[in-house]
């Protein structure tokens, strides 16, 4: 682990890390820590550098408090539509998400970035993007030719998951992006048409996203007439997600914030899953059962720690039979033994007395 001391007298709980704290040149896990933290180990250094025995009593001790006092552990994801990785992972965590239950709460966000001409006096459309500029993704991966359909489809996503939320039916969401998942990006079918088959096959309202949509941008209704009115007009759904985006210090995507603080290690669902674990207080017996939180036993699920305690008892009791035949069995020769040494006597004295 890289510990990097900041030069400057600041509050380092204010500052955030660029780039996972990696940048170009760092390749293993790095923190940032405070001028005055830093001097203190700077000059214990210096001072009890040529002895090695005073230098191994250097220890870190790092905690990371995300605990929630309501016990609900809030995790949310930013990315951009075209990415396939987002999609796999998701249907692979799914299942975690169902063991988690209520205690675990996802929320979606999406990025988009401003044109580098983009100009708020101006309405003239920009190649890329919708509101003349202002939401803009290049495209380049699965076929895609335009990025204002990536922008279309972070909204449409939006409003599905706004739609699934408010009916009390999140798993519509799940189920959409599996879908989604399978049949347009692993096919580079890419399409409007193809994410409407998704949505209908996953149960949600095809025209109540519609009217999401539509109500999402802002304008007059003669505006929202035109053809195009996207490519012009601002977007109520994507300027929250901005100011969001702003507020959580977001630089890249993926991105993953677990009780509104950065996470930062493997997209692995498990490694995830006890993540989310981690920050809840009172955990839910799954994570017991599927993370690494029984008696710090990691890789061994419930059943499998039960059926390890009934192999142990049965080899005890294996034992024990075998250790009481074999004592048995000599009590037993030895019994016989002592009789037959005591035939042997009597038979010579009885020669003996004859004689």
């Amino acid at each position: 682990m890289a510990i990097i001391v900041n030069d400057k007298d600041e509050k380092v709980e204010e500052m955030f890390l660029a780039d996972d704290g990696h940048e170009g040149d760092i390749s293993i896990p790095a923190i940032l820590i405070s001028k005055q933290d830093g001097d203190k180990i700077i000059n214990y250094y210096l001072m009890h550098k040529d002895n090695k025995n005073d230098i191994n009593k250097i220890r870190f001790e790092i905690k990371f408090d995300i605990e929630n006092k309501n016990n609900i552990v809030n995790y949310d994801i930013w990315y951009t539509p075209d990415l396939e990785n987002v999609y796999s992972f998701f249907k692979d965590f799914e299942k975690y998400q169902k063991e988690l239950g209520d205690y675990a709460h996802l929320e979606v966000h999406f990025v988009t970035y401003p044109h580098f001409l983009y100009d708020p006096n101006s309405n003239t459309p920009k190649d890329d993007c919708l509101g003349s500029g202002l939401y803009c993704i290049r495209p380049g991966k699965l076929g895609i030719v335009d990025g204002s359909i990536i922008v279309m489809e972070s909204i449409k996503q939006k409003c599905i998951y706004n739609n699934a939320l408010q009916k009390g039916k999140i798993e519509y969401f799940w189920k959409f992006m599996t879908i989604f998942y399978e049949k347009c990006i692993q096919k580079e079918d890419f399409t409007e048409n193809c994410s409407n088959d998704a949505i209908y096959s996953s149960g949600v309202n095809l025209n109540e996203i519609k009217d999401c949509i539509y109500e999402s941008f802002s304008g007059t209704s003669y505006e929202k007439q035109q053809q195009d009115y996207p490519k012009t007009l601002k977007n109520q759904i994507l300027d929250k997600e901005y100011e969001l985006r702003k507020a959580y210090l977001i630089t890249r995507v993926p991105s993953l914030t677990i009780n509104k603080r950065l996470y930062i290690g493997s997209w692995k669902p498990e490694f995830i899953f006890e993540a989310l674990c981690a920050g809840l207080i009172k955990k839910p017996r799954a994570c017991y059962v599927e993370g690494s939180f029984l008696n710090g036993i990691k890789g061994f699920s419930f059943v499998g720690i039960c059926l390890i305690i009934l192999v142990v008892i049965f080899i005890n009791v294996a034992l024990f039979m075998i250790c009481k035949a074999y004592i048995e069995k000599l009590v037993s020769n030895r019994i016989k033994s002592s009789d037959i040494s005591s035939r042997i006597d009597s038979a010579v004295n009885s020669y003996i007395q004859l004689k």
